[in-house]
């Protein structure tokens, strides 16, 4: 049955929300301290068909969202004929991960009568469902994909927002640990237009569910017909502002989603009827309307704290850019990245490093301090040490160093939340009050967060939209 007191919101996300959102939101578990997002949608083939997998793996994206489960109208997921996601093979998934990739599988697409079902049906099987479907397989989570606008103009006969609560919360708790990455994929009107809400209904999930979500893929693209949303570089950048400073969105739980080619979306796919579909070039646009041009500004304003960016689909990339994609955004999110100082929220102490003595390199913390081998550099899931150059490194002994950077597995990490876990050992970056670093077990311990400063003051209240828009009309990118 449906929940009864769902309209009732969390403790603390509430109270903020009525506090009109002075201060940070209930941040998320998966996203917090970590590198800006590279996400890529892929059905699992390429443009003749084959296994695409091998080749995504070889890819610079961090994150792949494998599509679509869907669900019928006897809330049923279906894995069957047309709706039946593409199977990742247990080889594949493992070559997914060797190679640092976060794999979740994509939940949605589903007809309005389905939603309803489910909703009066009890959305916590729904949930067991899908939580099955991702611990059987081997994915890191879900990617709920939800673009039924009926559940939210009231035509669908059920409650949208309350539906998503229920989802995202019953997920939550169902999901095991490091198999719990919750993502949504909302539209931008989502966020910025009420519906028969009072508050937009993304912004409500936000403000119910947000502690639970790890970043939201939010879809830029197929509403600018007739000149809507997110139509050029300057309408997303304006966009994902509002989204942040409309209701204190954590920027860093917002993915800039687009199309990776003209005409990409399912939406207006005939040439030249592309006039919704929200495309902009990767760069080399002479205007700045591109991809190079979102990623400067936004990277610009917010530092570590820009989600980053989300890709649809990978055939695409590999029939109009030759995959080139990946290593395009890779590279602009790294050219605009900040350092990252991480903090252990136990002792107060930074990680540190010395310098490379020919062997390995130190791994330490002390008293932070502003010295360049306290600063680190996100390259993909590696955590590359900016004064020496060197990758962050570990074994199975729980040993932390730094070594030059080789693409191994070792020194490939995953962030949930501020935890930060090697994907080779399974272990947590851990440290004790002695200025000892290593690996442990991952223990949800306080001597296993680790807090980049910027999380103290992610936003500038006193810089509002107009003035963001002057400051960066006035900013040299070049």
């Amino acid at each position: 049955m449906k929940h009864s007191l769902r309209n009732t919101r969390k403790p603390g996300c509430i109270a903020l929300g009525l506090a009109l959102m002075l201060t940070p939101l209930c941040h998320g578990q998966a996203a917090l301290a970590g590198p800006p997002h590279n996400v890529i949608y892929s059905n699992g083939a390429d443009p003749n068909g084959n296994d695409a997998f091998p080749e995504l793996a070889n890819s610079s994206y961090t994150d792949v969202i494998v599509n679509f489960l869907q669900v019928d109208t006897n809330c049923q997921l279906q894995l069957t004929g047309d709706a039946s996601p593409p199977y990742v093979s247990p080889g594949d998934m493992q070559t997914l991960h060797n190679a640092g990739k976060t794999v979740l599988i994509s939940f949605g697409n589903s007809p309005s009568a389905a939603y309803n079902a489910c909703y009066y049906g009890g959305v916590d099987n729904l949930a067991s469902q899908i939580a099955t479907y991702v611990t059987s397989n081997g994915f890191d989570g879900v990617d709920i994909d939800f673009e039924d606008t009926s559940g939210f103009d009231g035509s669908g006969g059920y409650d949208g927002v309350d539906f998503l609560t229920q989802l995202t919360d019953d997920l939550y708790s169902q999901l095991p640990q490091f198999q719990n990455i919750i993502t949504h994929a909302p539209q931008t009107p989502y966020w910025l237009q009420n519906y028969n809400y009072q508050y937009p209904p993304y912004t409500q999930l936000y403000w119910n569910s947000g502690n639970e979500i790890a970043w939201f893929n939010n879809q830029t693209y197929s509403n600018c017909i007739n000149g809507g949303w997110d139509c050029s570089a300057g309408q997303k950048i304006g966009d994902f502002l509002q989204i942040v400073q409309n209701w204190q969105i954590y920027p860093l739980k917002l993915v800039v989603g687009v199309p990776v080619a003209y005409c990409g979306t399912t939406d207006n796919n005939n040439p030249p009827n592309c006039t919704g579909d929200g495309y902009i070039p990767l760069d080399n646009d002479p205007n700045w309307n591109d991809m190079r041009g979102v990623i400067s500004a936004l990277q610009g304003d917010y530092a570590l704290d820009f989600g980053g960016v989300m890709g649809w689909n990978y055939t695409l990339d590999l029939q109009y850019d030759s995959g080139s994609w990946s290593q395009g955004i890779s590279g602009e999110l790294a050219s605009y990245q900040a350092n990252w100082v991480g903090i252990d929220s136990q002792t107060g102490l930074c990680l540190d490093s010395n310098n490379y003595n020919g062997t390995n390199g130190s791994v330490f913390t002390d008293s932070c301090n502003g010295s360049t081998s306290q600063n680190w550099q996100f390259r993909v899931n590696t955590i590359v040490d900016a004064q020496t150059g060197f990758c962050l490194d570990s074994n199975y002994a729980g040993q932390v160093y730094t070594d030059s950077c080789n693409g191994g597995n070792f020194q490939n990490w995953q962030f949930f939340g501020n935890t930060i876990r090697d994907r080779q050992t399974g272990r947590c970056l851990d440290s004790n009050y002695a200025g000892q670093a290593y690996t442990n077990p991952c223990n949800g311990g306080n001597y296993q967060n680790w807090e980049p400063p910027a999380l103290q003051d992610p936003f500038n209240p006193s810089l509002a939209l107009p003035q963001v828009a002057a400051a960066r009309a006035s900013r040299s990118h070049r």
